[in-house]
């Protein structure tokens, strides 16, 4: 069984097991991470996620992960929730001019139109030998989910607005963007006037937001969440005025000479990005010049087609998916909320698919060919953490709900009570209404029916906060409150 974290926080990247060796990769993350926090205050676990993305999207035209007949590809879609002013605007600037020293094309984005997301078909004027023009043809415009590359969104709780028109179908473009490259899908298609657009998508999707309200209704009800890294973080007071004092600090103060510079830090990305692709293109017998002259769906094959060469595994690795599994689940039997239980459950796919990605990532920051049970361990912890969390604060969404649902329900009733006529119980002098009427008229404030409503007082009765009474046949209610 794995370490538990001695917080909800999670540990530091030294805490981490494969971290306690002194393995030069490490040391790169280690460097990146405190990089990071030059900028975005005691953000580390942020950090690492932004390690997995940027590595991801960097890797993720040459790497493949065989599961089963299918695949999954090394990209990681990252969704930070996080209060305003605690450090993501800044991270996501980190990570985008990362990006740009690593030549990764990148865009931020916001949800737009159809065709600026999946493509669009348009006329364009034809010219002749001697540049008149000769009538007009279709050309496909490829829209900004086309390719590699990374989108950024510094506010993405607009996806999760349900009066915004454009929220329905745009996440589902999001959604078939974030399936494995290679499968169909995969591919985004639009039927047109002039033809149709297929886009195939190879993007990697950054997006944080402060807590938008109501969010347990889209993680129970979307499926949207279940295909991203969820992080979740709350900044509490305490936290904040850590974060003001070191930044306040700062003010004035040289920047110290043993800082990474963003070249510095792509450089090395790039070496395990050329280490990786030298691989494939040996498994493939292509050098640069063929396999840049292939296109993209000719270099999807042969990444698929050669996805078993790109690493061997060591021999304890599938003992250590099993126990990555078993940690996991260890997590989920321990929930007592049968929604919540069922809400966890339905990350675990996701889940799963991270404990691979990141330990191939891991593997390959390692420069290693093999991806050893230790690989899997240490994606195991990183993941392990961000789970354990997850539950947590679900659990208290989840409370915060049900405590919101039940005082919306009584002050229904209290409503229809008030509604009702009001008489005084011949036997006990209690202030009571008739109870069919009292039902018909929360039935009709609820919009539920009469059935429903009897189900509810029923169990308002059985929980001692109504009190029914009977005079001769006729039953009367008198609320407790």
């Amino acid at each position: 069984m794995l370490l538990r974290p001695t917080t909800d926080a999670g540990r530091k990247w030294d805490d981490y097991t494969l971290v306690k060796s002194d393995f030069d990769g490490s040391k790169y993350i280690r460097n990146y991470i405190q990089r990071f926090n030059t900028v975005s205050f005691f953000n580390e676990y942020a950090g690492m996620l932004s390690y997995f993305f940027v590595a991801g999207q960097a890797l993720a035209p040459y790497m493949r992960v065989p599961i089963h007949g299918a695949h999954v590809d090394c990209r990681v879609h990252v969704y930070w929730i996080q209060q305003s002013r605690t450090g993501k605007s800044i991270a996501y600037e980190f990570t985008a001019k990362l990006l740009k020293a690593c030549g990764i094309e990148t865009e931020q984005f916001s949800a737009g139109s159809d065709a600026k997301m999946i493509g669009t078909v348009q006329l364009q004027a034809t010219y002749d030998d001697e540049g008149k023009p000769n009538g007009e043809e279709y050309i496909t415009v490829p829209g900004i989910l086309n390719g590699y590359k990374t989108l950024l969104f510094d506010e993405a709780s607009v996806l999760l607005n349900d009066a915004k028109a454009y929220f329905s179908d745009k996440i589902l473009y999001l959604q078939q963007a974030m399936a494995p490259i290679g499968s169909e899908t995969n591919v985004l298609v639009k039927h047109l006037v002039g033809g149709s657009v297929r886009t195939p998508s190879g993007v990697s999707l950054w997006m944080t937001t402060y807590p938008p309200k109501d969010i347990m209704a889209h993680v129970l009800e979307k499926g949207f969440f279940q295909r991203v890294f969820l992080y979740q973080n709350d900044v509490g007071v305490e936290q904040r005025q850590t974060t003001s004092e070191h930044r306040m600090g700062g003010v004035y103060v040289p920047v110290p000479d043993k800082v990474w510079s963003y070249e510095d830090l792509a450089q090395f990305i790039l070496e395990v990005q050329g280490e990786v692709k030298g691989r494939l293109l040996k498994a493939a017998g292509k050098t640069e010049e063929e396999w840049d002259a292939l296109s993209e769906g000719e270099q999807e094959d042969i990444a698929i087609r050669h996805s078993y060469d790109i690493f061997s595994i060591g021999p304890s690795y599938h003992a250590a998916l099993l126990n990555a599994v078993d940690d996991y689940y260890s997590l989920i039997k321990g929930i007592n909320n049968d929604i919540i239980r069922e809400t966890a459950m339905s990350f675990i796919p996701n889940v799963e698919n991270y404990t691979v990605i990141f330990s191939n990532i891991i593997a390959a920051t390692m420069k290693s060919s093999v991806i050893t049970a230790d690989h899997v361990m240490m994606a195991t912890e990183i993941i392990y953490d961000n789970l354990h969390n997850l539950i947590i604060w679900l659990e208290q969404k989840q409370d915060v709900r049900a405590k919101k649902k039940r005082e919306n329900e009584m002050h229904g009733w209290k409503k229809a009570y008030n509604g009702c006529g009001k008489f005084a119980h011949k036997k006990s002098g209690k202030e009571v209404v008739a109870k069919k009427d009292l039902e018909k008229r929360y039935a009709s404030e609820a919009g539920v029916s009469t059935r429903t409503a009897e189900r509810r007082l029923d169990k308002l009765i059985a929980n001692s906060q109504a009190e029914r009474l009977m005079d001769g046949r006729k039953a009367f209610i008198h609320l407790a409150w």
